[in-house]
């Protein structure tokens, strides 16, 4: 037998979930941040990485007690 996907999720498992990307986006982008690759060109670079990583933990800190699948999903985290 194959995974079968959960068809609705509640609002709780939604933060849930966005909380643990914000807060796994900010790791990535600090050790990307410490370590490279960078993409200048791209405006990639070790400050805006860092920048990146503090704008999530300061999101993830935000919505902590609710809202963050909402956030993201609007642009606002």
């Amino acid at each position: 037998m194959g995974y079968t996907p959960k068809a609705n999720y509640t609002p709780e498992e939604l933060d849930n979930a966005a909380l643990w990307d914000l807060l796994n986006d900010a790791k990535n982008a600090e050790e990307q941040a410490a370590n490279g690759p960078f993409y200048p060109e791209k405006n990639i670079t070790k400050e805006s990485l860092t920048a990146y990583a503090a704008k999530c933990r300061e999101d993830a800190e935000k919505f902590k007690d609710g809202g963050a699948h909402k956030a993201i999903l609007t642009g606002k985290a």
